[in-house]
């Protein structure tokens, strides 16, 4: 009767063992599909060209703002 009950349990074991290996193969294919369509984002993300904002236009500092901070601090 020991026997038995120890094979049952072996047996409940062994489908609760495979049940979560499909389960958790199941949960790796969807995350290797979203971490192929987030990389897809990124790609196109990162090799866009920036647009800047109407009406913004960049300047530069001049070289003597520069060196006017720098004697400050010598």
């Amino acid at each position: 009767m020991k026997s038995e009950v120890t094979n049952a349990f072996n047996v409940l074991e062994d489908l609760q063992i495979k049940n979560r290996v499909k389960q958790l193969e199941g949960e790796n294919a969807e995350l290797q599909r979203q971490n192929a369509e987030l990389m897809e984002r990124c790609k196109t993300l990162a090799s866009r060209v920036p647009a800047w904002p109407k009406g913004y236009r960049p300047t530069r500092k001049a070289l003597d703002e520069k060196k006017r901070y720098d004697r400050r601090t010598n």
